[in-house]
């Protein structure tokens, strides 16, 4: 996992923790569930941990509600394409055998 990724991931998020209707919704939560799992994978350092404590401090905002079906969910997004990213990264530091 690469620490860059997972913080530039979680500023683009950041925005949404303090619009009401994201706040709370799945959409955005299950996101940060995935940072905080990547976080976790991590060695323990000091920029690890401050985004960490973070994101765990955005998980525990309060109850959680349904996704709303905004269109675009900008939060289900940016967890795509950290996905996407995060694919890519793995792919090109282990690069697929060339036996033919």
């Amino acid at each position: 996992m690469d620490l860059p990724l997972i913080e530039t991931t979680w500023s683009t998020l950041l925005p949404f923790l303090r619009e009401e209707k994201c706040t709370a919704c799945e959409c955005l939560l299950g996101a940060l569930v995935e940072l905080k799992l990547a976080l976790e994978e991590l060695p323990a350092a000091a920029d690890q941990a401050r985004l960490l404590d973070g994101v765990e401090a955005a998980l525990r905002r309060g109850e959680s509600h349904a996704c709303l079906g905004c269109q675009p969910c900008s939060p289900g997004d940016i967890l795509a394409n950290f996905y996407r990213e995060q694919q890519a990264r793995e792919a090109a530091a282990h690069p697929a055998c060339c036996d033919g």
